[in-house]
């Protein structure tokens, strides 16, 4: 037998780190000129110009810090900051935000975000947690009554969960929930207040495949994790019997409602597909992916936060390096493996799915405005 050796080539392809960077700072930032518009043309200029206030401050603050940081590690901060990208951590971040945030809130979580749950981890390539997760979790954190006199609403992941615990029963509590905030047109637009760029679903969704199609994101995770949160809600509405809305049966309009409420679907295509904080395989992310989707869905069922994408999302990034460790070996093992995995994080998934509609009831009859009215643009849309 004749064996035949020769080194593997490299290629080099088009798909480079900094094109990726690239076209998702470009599609961030359509998403962000949509919130001003939209804040402009619903409540004035002043609020345009906030939202502008929030993204300056939350750029000039990451560019500070990491020029500081390249300094004390005696390294060309213009080359560290070229290639750092901490930009993009800055806009998500920005777009993270309510309207009504205290700009000197929006400086201190950008300091968290950039140098606690980045650069002191090695920069860029080495963070175990998704940096503006963390930045926005200290917003929640600690300054949750720190707003301005902007917009004071409250937001419908809030009013959902506090006036009806998820689960509206009928079509008549329905309209009365979706009336506040302009119908499903409203929400699929994002024509209200909310955290800038999470309300705008259906932009979102468009770039979002766009992205797709350019490859600068993996498809299999916003589709798994969308996938999840549809699949278990509609699981929910069956089991506590919600009822259809106009013709349309609970099991299909419930999960939609789901989907269009918070983050869900920015965290989808802008924050669970973040090549560093998630796993490098197509198996490890669909893993990951489908946690994130069980997790969102648990807390919002059972937990005490309107939302849940944010803490999915920081609870799975440390389970990253477990799912690396577990996928790894040969490939047939890795696919035998990770098909195991799958199969049993969606049977753990079914019975949380039943744990939880076990532990909710459809609401018919809501609390009255004075109970329901808790929340203020502080309880916004946590991601």
């Amino acid at each position: 037998m004749k064996l035949n050796f020769h080194v593997s080539p490299s290629l080099r392809g088009p798909l480079t780190t900094q094109r990726i960077m690239k076209e998702l700072t470009c599609g961030l930032l359509i998403i962000f000129v949509l919130a001003v518009i939209n804040y402009t043309h619903l409540y004035g200029s002043a609020y345009g110009l906030q939202c502008v206030w929030i993204l300056a401050c939350s750029l000039v603050t990451m560019f500070i810090c990491e020029y500081l940081f390249a300094k004390i590690r005696k390294r060309d901060p213009k080359k560290e900051i070229k290639h750092s990208f901490g930009w993009v951590t800055a806009i998500i971040l920005a777009l993270m935000m309510p309207v009504s945030v205290p700009l000197y809130a929006v400086i201190v979580s950008t300091i968290f975000a950039i140098v606690f749950a980045k650069m002191i981890f090695g920069g860029f390539g080495h963070n175990i947690f998704n940096p503006a997760a963390v930045g926005r979790a200290v917003i929640f954190a600690s300054f949750t009554g720190a707003t301005t006199d902007l917009v004071t609403s409250a937001t419908p992941t809030a009013y959902i969960n506090n006036t009806y615990g998820w689960l509206p029963a009928n079509e008549n509590v329905l309209d009365a929930f979706l009336q506040n905030y302009g119908g499903w047109k409203g929400l699929f637009l994002g024509t209200y207040p909310g955290a800038l760029g999470e309300t705008f679903t259906l932009a979102i969704v468009i770039i979002g495949i766009f992205l797709i199609v350019r490859k600068i994101i993996d498809w299999r995770v916003p589709v798994v994790y969308l996938g999840t949160i549809f699949v278990m809600t509609a699981i929910i509405a069956i089991i506590t019997g919600i009822g259809p809305y106009h013709g349309i049966p609970g099991f299909l309009w419930y999960p939609v409602l789901h989907l269009l409420l918070g983050g869900v679907v920015f965290g989808a295509f802008f924050m669970l597909t973040d090549p560093v904080t998630s796993p490098t395989s197509a198996a490890g992310r669909t893993i990951f992916a489908l946690g994130a989707g069980i997790l969102t869905v648990l807390i919002r069922m059972t937990g005490n936060l309107p939302e849940g994408c944010l803490y999915s999302i920081l609870l799975m990034n440390m389970m990253t390096p477990l799912i690396e460790s577990a996928l790894d070996g040969k490939q047939l093992d890795i696919l035998k493996k990770a098909k195991h995995g799958f199969i049993y994080l969606c049977i753990v998934g079914l019975a949380l799915t039943i744990f939880a509609a076990c532990k909710v009831h459809p609401v018919t009859n809501p609390k009255g405005e004075s109970e329901a009215k808790v929340v203020e643009q502080t309880e916004v849309d946590i991601l």
